[in-house]
């Protein structure tokens, strides 16, 4: 893992609590506005988009208000609530899930659905995920566990090889796939160094992903994010736009390429595809970047209820911090 943690050593630095906080609340809070954005576009084209609303999407649904969290935000507050109490412990975090999905499950994936039936049958730790993972062939590799991993970069930011771990672990629960597990600690070890307002490169990511032998496939998806336009990443391709490694480039492009908070995360969304989770991740990592202040009031008006994530947010800080 040396490669990975010299390269989230800066994000480990201490951060002033007002900002912190601010940077925090900013991470989960941009993870629910960036898919409440993306819902109502969820499976379309940036053709179709422009087609249909040459002006683009810029209001959150009002119905989002009362709707239950999609599976985005959900799976995240569940994972935030267990690394509150340490070192993530995946059988916990399954039967969170697992209640989740009876109480709503809105907007659950198919590979996160199959997983959570295994394990309400009695499957334990990643066995259920690994026996779906295998009997697609070793070829399921959704975006349905780094949409939800911010909340192991709030945690672990300053213990670096805890967040590779837990990374991982938390992929596991639902992808077992490799590609998986590295999108995830690729994302989260972005969001880790937007927390901290560090320097970094996209291409000194890619080195620390190959040493320590994350896919190439994943790697190299980072180093062409440093130069690709956002259309070039593809994210609506029809046969794709749900891969976890599309989904990480949404993310990089987004942090990489950042004017604000609402312009970037706007271009992200309106290039159409997974629209709901690219908004989510990307989300995620401008909040991180910019911070809640930066987020429009008029946005997080309408999420459900925004005050649990600032107080998840406020918590991580905390233990984080200690």
């Amino acid at each position: 893992m040396e490669p990975l943690l010299r390269f989230l050593k800066p994000a480990a630095l201490p951060l002033a609590p007002e900002l912190g906080r601010d940077r925090y609340q900013g991470a989960l809070l941009g993870l629910a506005v960036g898919n409440a954005l993306g819902v109502p576009l969820e499976g379309q084209s940036a053709e179709r988009i422009r087609a249909y609303l040459p002006e683009g999407i810029k209001e959150i649904p009002v119905s989002e208000a009362e709707a239950p969290w999609d599976d985005d935000v959900a799976q995240a507050i569940e994972l935030a609530h267990c690394l509150l109490e340490g070192p993530l412990d995946i059988d916990a975090y399954l039967r969170r899930l697992v209640r989740w999905a009876e109480e709503s499950g809105r907007g659950m994936g198919r590979q996160t659905y199959e997983v959570l039936v295994r394990a309400k049958r009695g499957a334990r730790g990643t066995a259920a995920a690994l026996a779906v993972w295998e009997e697609s062939g070793r070829w399921a590799a959704g975006n349905g566990a780094v949409m939800r991993c911010a909340p192991v970069a709030l945690r672990w930011r300053r213990d670096p090889a805890r967040l590779l771990e837990d990374a991982g672990h938390s992929a596991r629960v639902t992808h077992y796939d490799p590609r998986c597990v590295w999108t995830t600690a690729a994302l989260c070890a972005v969001i880790a160094h937007a927390l901290a307002g560090s320097h970094w490169t996209l291409h000194e990511l890619a080195d620390g992903l190959a040493g320590v032998g994350a896919p190439e496939e994943v790697a190299e998806a980072v180093r062409r994010s440093a130069t690709s336009e956002l259309g070039e990443l593809e994210l609506d391709e029809p046969y794709s736009m749900g891969y976890t490694v599309r989904t990480m480039t949404a993310g990089l492009w987004a942090h990489l390429n950042a004017t604000d908070f609402e312009t970037t995360l706007l271009a992200v969304i309106h290039a159409g595809g997974d629209t709901d989770t690219n908004g989510a991740v990307a989300g995620a990592v401008l909040g991180a970047r910019f911070g809640a202040s930066a987020i429009p009031e008029r946005w997080m008006e309408r999420l459900p209820d925004p005050e649990t994530l600032r107080g998840l947010a406020d918590r991580l800080w905390e233990v984080a911090s200690s």
